[in-house]
């Protein structure tokens, strides 16, 4: 139903002007030390994890019980590396996630927190289609990684706002859920309250629709764009409260 709203919406014609991984780090943390090679050799397990999920995958159909989403739906590798790093260098006590499918963002966040020894992630997601099971969800986790995190099993309309309130302030709100205006501006309005100073709000998909465009003008607040390097139509979005 949401998607066939969007469909009445006409999408506004916005100049994106996207940022690379390190001018993005760069206007966020300008002293920072994590470079590429520190990065790629703390994933480098991680890594090899993911590529033997995927390759499993691989030889799975969708849609059907053993592969419910198809693995476009995971986060591109240099967005997963962008919320890794992010995490590492605020070293945050909670973060919120909606949306999980299989789990390899969730897995990027978690690897963080685990360097970190410190921090919880919360993740948001449900089983909307006969072929998906709450079993695959998270699914490619390693299983040494899940000690710090939370699966709240229900959809982000009715979850996130108890979540939330439950949990007072986070440090970072990750939105990969339904990707319609009425769900991401829903989650946006919704998260940026309980957001501290200096925490973050990123989203997956910002040109899908105008609610991320409507929510950092109606704030005004400067967004950071992340170009996907899986397409070039599919865009990591960023605030900083």
């Amino acid at each position: 139903m949401q998607t066939k709203d969007d469909e009445k919406h006409q999408i506004k014609e916005i100049e994106i002007r996207p940022s690379t991984f390190n001018e993005i780090l760069s206007n966020f943390f300008p002293h920072h030390e994590l470079t590429h090679n520190v990065i790629d050799e703390e994933l480098t397990q991680l890594y090899s994890h993911l590529e033997n999920f995927t390759k499993k995958m691989d030889s799975e159909t969708f849609p059907s019980k053993t592969k419910p989403y198809p693995l476009n739906y995971s986060l591109d590798d240099q967005s997963g590396i962008l919320m890794y790093t992010l995490c590492r260098l605020i070293k945050p006590e909670l973060v919120v996630e909606t949306g999980v499918a299989y789990g390899i963002s969730t897995s990027f966040i978690l690897k963080a927190l685990h360097d970190n020894k410190k921090g919880k992630l919360f993740s948001i997601d449900y089983v909307f289609r006969p072929w998906e099971s709450k079993n695959m969800i998270g699914i490619a986790i390693p299983d040494e990684l899940r000690n710090n995190w939370e699966l709240v099993y229900g959809p982000s309309a009715s979850k996130l706002p108890k979540l939330l309130k439950s949990l007072g302030k986070i440090d970072i709100f990750f939105h990969d859920s339904l990707h319609t205006f009425k769900n991401m501006i829903f989650e946006y309005n919704t998260a940026w309250p309980h957001i501290k100073k200096n925490g973050f709000l990123l989203s997956d998909d910002v040109l899908s629709n105008n609610a991320f465009n409507d929510f950092y003008m109606k704030n005004k607040l400067t967004p950071k764009i992340l170009q996907q390097k899986n397409t070039v139509k599919s865009y990591l979005g960023i605030l900083q409260k």
